[in-house]
């Protein structure tokens, strides 16, 4: 089981996840990324089976740029991160197909719970 973790990293927010990754996952299995062009490079070559996807989108567009990776993501459990509960990004956000909706104004508690369990699972 692999981790990949979006975030650009400069928000309080983003530094909240990031925390909050990594007191359920080992820091071996995660890879970060501050640049969607990376992430898409990567999951463009093989991935271990039950991987995860945490993303986090800062704006509706970066949600919008986001869908870009819809194709490479059917093997990849997706754990989604999103600015606000509009319904338009709502709509763009099940695109993706998240097994996990949180919101940047999340604590992040239940999200490093759902974490742990799909982690515990996927071995």
């Amino acid at each position: 089981m692999q981790l990949f973790l979006y975030s650009d990293g400069e928000s309080e927010n983003n530094k909240r996840l990031e925390a909050a990754v990594h007191q359920v996952i080992p820091k071996d299995r995660i890879e970060p990324y501050k640049s969607l062009i990376d992430l898409r490079e990567r999951l463009r070559t093989p991935v271990e089976p039950n991987s995860i996807a945490v993303l986090s989108a800062s704006n509706q567009e970066e949600l919008r740029q986001m869908q870009l990776l819809r194709g490479l993501l059917p093997e990849i459990y997706v754990v989604l991160v999103i600015p606000d509960r509009k319904r338009t990004t709502i709509e763009l956000a099940h695109l993706l197909l998240p097994r996990f909706l949180s919101r940047q104004s999340d604590d992040f508690k239940n999200l490093g719970k759902v974490l742990d369990k799909m982690s515990r699972t996927a071995h």
